[in-house]
């Protein structure tokens, strides 16, 4: 019987490659080429007086970006556009998204449209939605 060196590093990947085959058959590409930004990260933040929503939109621009709010959802719609591809490149890697994204946020209570605001600095749009009247909390005293 003779000795052979055991080298996992191939039994591995191709358990790896096993395993995107088969969520790649349940689940499809998730991303598509028309449209891979399908889910910018987006952070939502309440306090006491407003909702703060920031969300990643890495190369785009202001005039990219479209927000409506109606009733209690906000809607961030917009188009990210991919470079010029030159064809006597060799890429070896596209990992970057592009092509267009709709995100809807529910928010938990009514907010006061007039007091919207939004700006967009270093490729991430800050929004701040400050709530109704109605929605902020109030003490109430109690009596003895």
């Amino acid at each position: 019987m003779s000795v052979v060196r055991w080298k996992p590093r191939g039994e591995i990947l191709a358990v790896q490659d096993e395993i995107n085959r088969v969520f790649d058959g349940l689940f499809g590409d998730l991303r598509d080429e028309d449209s891979s930004l399908l889910v910018p990260p987006t952070d939502i933040v309440e306090d006491s007086d407003k909702f703060s929503v920031s969300i990643e939109l890495p190369g785009m621009n202001k005039e990219d970006v479209k927000l409506t709010l109606k009733d209690d959802s906000l809607t961030m719609s917009g188009i990210g556009k991919r470079e010029q591809e030159r064809k006597e490149d060799r890429y070896y890697r596209v990992e970057r998204s592009f092509g267009s994204f709709c995100r809807t946020i529910s928010l938990p209570s009514k907010v006061d449209s007039s007091g919207i605001s939004a700006e967009f600095k270093d490729g991430i749009l800050h929004i701040q939605l400050p709530k109704a009247e109605e929605a902020k909390p109030i003490e109430i005293a109690i009596k003895s």
